[in-house]
């Protein structure tokens, strides 16, 4: 018998975020991959914080008294990160009311855009694909590059830990 055990950041980036990101970048884009993906990635600084907060804050020559001190450090660092923290935190909340990173207020703002191939045969089918798409205000936002950027920032952040 095998025990897999979640005690490491590490351990929670091979166990939840990359399979979670591998799954959503694989498949037809769903709120619940994307919800998978967006919480994952955004819990992951969580993990940073409770068991490697001494680590990380030789590593960046910094202290951080709170959770979200390094969650904002990290957003200092992706610019995406700030979607991906409204995705998942709209997720839980519905409507996001204390101090969201972007000017999305609602997870009403997040919609999967269909795009299909072959418009005018009788037949059309989706391409590739579906995109999960934000909107922040008018502006579309692609909450896959999002994902995308912040999933290669852990990628190349934790093997630092």
């Amino acid at each position: 018998m095998t025990l897999i055990k979640l005690s490491t950041p590490k351990d929670f980036f091979d166990e939840v975020v990359e399979p979670n990101y591998n799954q959503f970048m694989s498949e037809p884009s769903s709120f619940r991959t994307a919800i998978n993906v967006a919480i994952s990635l955004f819990s992951m600084h969580e993990w940073i914080f409770e068991l490697s907060k001494p680590k990380v804050e030789k590593l960046l020559g910094k202290t951080f008294v709170k959770k979200h001190n390094l969650w904002k450090h990290i957003e200092g660092q992706t610019s995406e990160a700030c979607y991906i923290r409204d995705v998942a935190n709209a997720s839980k909340h519905v409507r996001l009311t204390i101090n969201p990173s972007t000017k999305m207020t609602h997870i009403a703002n997040t919609s999967i855009q269909m795009v299909t191939v072959g418009y005018n045969s009788p037949n059309p089918k989706p391409a590739r694909t579906p995109s999960v798409i934000m909107d922040e205000q008018g502006q579309a936002i692609s909450f896959d590059d999002c994902a995308e950027s912040m999933f290669k920032f852990w990628q190349k952040f934790i093997p630092q830990l």
